[in-house]
């Protein structure tokens, strides 16, 4: 396993890869965006073949991750810390702010150009935006005031506004459908809401544990989309069956603190990555069928775990896997490349 590290003069609190076209393709193409600094920044970086011209041959470049640093493409500034990122096509990010804004951004690298296609201003108002989630062309975004906003991205004006349908801070949210958004909060609660409803109120409420311990980001397994994900505060990764259980099918101890992201791997999704305050990344091997997840949960088949970056001395943030690569950012203003990560 080999892995590249670039310190990039920032604490980056979201990495994404580009989408890619083809399982086949290797991703060149990732984004980033910064926090808790004077001045954030959104910015495109290259990997490797990523910089080459048009007209210029593939085999001048070097293919090997080990012997390539991401090169910072494109860099545009924000209005407040990025909370949240997620690519709605191959060349447009939803970016969630600190500020309650969302922005739609969209980049050409071989026209140099990187720029503001959209803005929904103060959607959220406490501490803002704590996380966005896209399936194209539609958008959500979730605050600590416990608010939903349903945008979509030919529209100036979102299309719902679910003002404070939770009591509770909301962490993460996730749509597992164009029209069905789940979420996390910080008293544990994993929520559902049907967009078709004319309700407010989340059509499911599943409870991660007794004692009301936080989840702090969620995803769903990609083609058994009842079966969700999400991570604990305390370190836990806690797996539920959204077609009939309120409680968890398994609970697992990964890490010793915050589970910030988890994220099943698209293509391969026996896989599923995690990332901590604890400053480790691992990765989930198993079936998650609920057969398996259930005999985990009694501990009769545990699940195997794998270390892909040992501690490093500062929080996790992000995490992203592509392909056999896996993308990481950390605290200590540097973005990991981990190549053969499954």
């Amino acid at each position: 396993m080999a892995e590249c590290l670039a310190f990039v003069s920032q604490k980056m609190s979201r990495v994404r890869w580009q989408p890619v076209t083809s399982s086949l393709q290797k991703p060149d193409t990732f984004v980033s965006g910064s926090y808790d600094d004077t001045v954030n920044n959104i910015s495109v970086w290259g990997v490797g073949h990523m910089t080459r011209t048009s007209n210029q041959q593939a085999d001048n470049y070097m293919d090997d991750i080990e012997s390539s640093q991401p090169k910072k493409l494109l860099e545009c500034q924000t209005k407040g810390s990025v909370a949240g990122m997620e690519y709605v096509d191959q060349k447009s990010v939803a970016v969630g702010l600190s500020s309650g804004t969302v922005s739609l951004f969209k980049y050409n690298v071989e026209m140099q150009s990187l720029a503001m296609q959209q803005m929904w201003p103060t959607l959220h108002s406490l501490s803002g935006v704590t996380d966005v989630a896209a399936k194209n062309p539609d958008l959500a975004s979730v605050g600590e005031d416990g608010t939903i906003n349903m945008m979509r991205v030919d529209c100036k004006q979102p299309l719902r506004c679910m003002v404070g349908v939770d009591s509770s801070p909301i962490t993460s949210v996730h749509m597992v459908t164009s029209t069905e958004v789940c979420t996390t909060n910080m008293a544990g609660q994993l929520r559902m809401y049907d967009a078709r409803s004319p309700s407010d109120s989340p059509s499911r409420i599943m409870i991660s544990s007794e004692t009301l311990v936080g989840l702090c980001s969620v995803d769903h397994h990609p083609t058994q989309g009842h079966i969700l994900a999400t991570g604990g505060a305390d370190g836990c990764v806690v797996l539920f069956d959204a077609r009939k259980e309120c409680t968890p099918v398994s609970k697992l101890q990964i890490h010793e603190q915050d589970v910030w992201e988890l994220r099943f791997h698209k293509t391969s999704p026996e896989h599923l990555f995690t990332c901590s305050q604890d400053g480790t990344v691992r990765r989930l091997d198993t079936t998650f069928d609920t057969k398996t997840l259930s005999s985990e949960l009694s501990g009769t088949s545990p699940i195997e775990v794998s270390e892909l970056l040992p501690e490093c001395g500062t929080s996790i943030n992000s995490l992203d896997p592509s392909g056999n690569l896996l993308l990481c950012s950390s605290d200590a203003e540097a973005i990991y490349i981990i190549d053969n990560a499954v």
